[in-house]
């Protein structure tokens, strides 16, 4: 497993710690997520190099595997946080991995589905068009994922079904490990007609490998997913026991970068255009098309969780799997009590 790590601490925020971190060592979690650099990541990262961890009294080393799913991860022991989809989640749980979802950060589904533009343009599709068409173009090519089991791959057996198609047999569903390099590289080598990922990767495609956006799921996604909990975090049960202070601290972290996204976007801006090293020609579409999809705070909400579910489930059926056991709820597989404390320091 190739492992990125970025660990930065900010000198001048650790010198005005409030009033939760005081007269203690900081306590150090290591954390993990899919990928290196995307707009979904963004409120771990922000909180890291803007100095909002250190503010609230906790180092925190951040990790990529380049693997679409790291649930598993938490079984051992170097792992503190797995960031990660609720659907990959409720997999976990029904496998019998004991951990809880602590906090969430994205509310918009952030894969979009890119498709070269030739393909879209000789069977006359637009962004625009009505989505039952742009499910269509789908039957016949070769999309690009992050392997079974992601979001990515689920999303694109989603919108097959929706289409009436099998996603087994009436589109190629091709996993690609890498990231997004390797995504990009398989679509310049013509391994792939087109992906569903994250940006910045997905506006790199569009602006430099002739692709436009069938799905960005962030402005103009299909209805059932206009208000959809993507990304959240989770830890083990025996961390959680062992080390709830620092992960309430983690989590107070992450609450202050997620109100500084809301109320001051262009210090967050400032931030995310050089760290995500976005072309100038793509940053401005880039940020307006990622802005919103931010909570305001880490604190998990229950409405979603039935969407979730509902996504989950009719993924997992198309891969031949059981559906989620009923003993799965939000109560079961999530303990909002660590986020309720971490905003009550704030």
């Amino acid at each position: 497993m190739t492992i990125q790590r970025r660990t930065l601490l900010t000198a001048a925020a650790a010198s005005a710690l409030p009033r939760f971190a005081i007269a203690q060592a900081m306590p150090e979690l290591t954390t993990i997520r899919s990928t290196s650099k995307s707009w979904i990541w963004m409120a771990e990262d922000y909180a890291l190099n803007g100095g909002f961890f250190t503010q609230a009294g906790v180092k925190v080393s951040a990790n990529a595997s380049n693997r679409g799913t790291n649930m598993s991860a938490l079984v051992g022991p170097s792992v503190d946080v797995e960031w990660g989809d609720p659907g990959e989640a409720m997999n976990g749980k029904k496998e019998g991995l004991q951990f809880r979802t602590i906090g969430q950060t994205v509310g918009k589904f952030g894969s979009h589905v890119v498709v070269k533009k030739e393909i879209l343009d000789k069977a006359g599709i637009t962004e625009a068009s009505p989505i039952e068409k742009k499910v269509a173009v789908l039957r016949g090519l070769r999309m690009g994922n992050t392997g079974p089991g992601g979001a990515p791959d689920n999303m694109l057996r989603w919108l097959a079904i929706k289409g009436g198609m099998d996603p087994n047999k009436d589109v190629q569903l091709v996993g690609i490990q890498g990231g997004g390099p390797g995504m990009v590289a398989a679509l310049g080598q013509g391994v792939i007609d087109g992906f569903c990922l994250s940006s910045p990767t997905s506006d790199i495609a569009v602006a430099k490998f002739g692709c436009a956006y069938l799905f960005q799921m962030v402005n103009n996604p299909p209805a059932e997913f206009a208000n959809y909990t993507y990304i959240i975090c989770n830890a083990a049960t025996k961390t959680i026991a062992e080390k709830r202070e620092p992960l309430v601290r983690y989590l107070t972290g992450l609450a202050l970068a997620l109100r500084s996204i809301k109320t001051d976007p262009a210090k967050f801006k400032a931030f995310a255009v050089p760290f995500l090293e976005l072309d100038p020609a793509i940053a401005e579409g880039a940020f307006a098309g990622h802005k919103d999809m931010y909570y305001a705070n880490p604190r998990l909400t229950e409405p979603q969780f039935k969407t979730n579910l509902m996504f989950i489930n009719t993924a997992n059926k198309s891969s031949g799997l059981d559906p989620m056991p009923d003993s799965l709820t939000f109560a079961s597989m999530y303990d909002p009590s660590l986020a309720e404390e971490a905003m009550k320091r704030l």
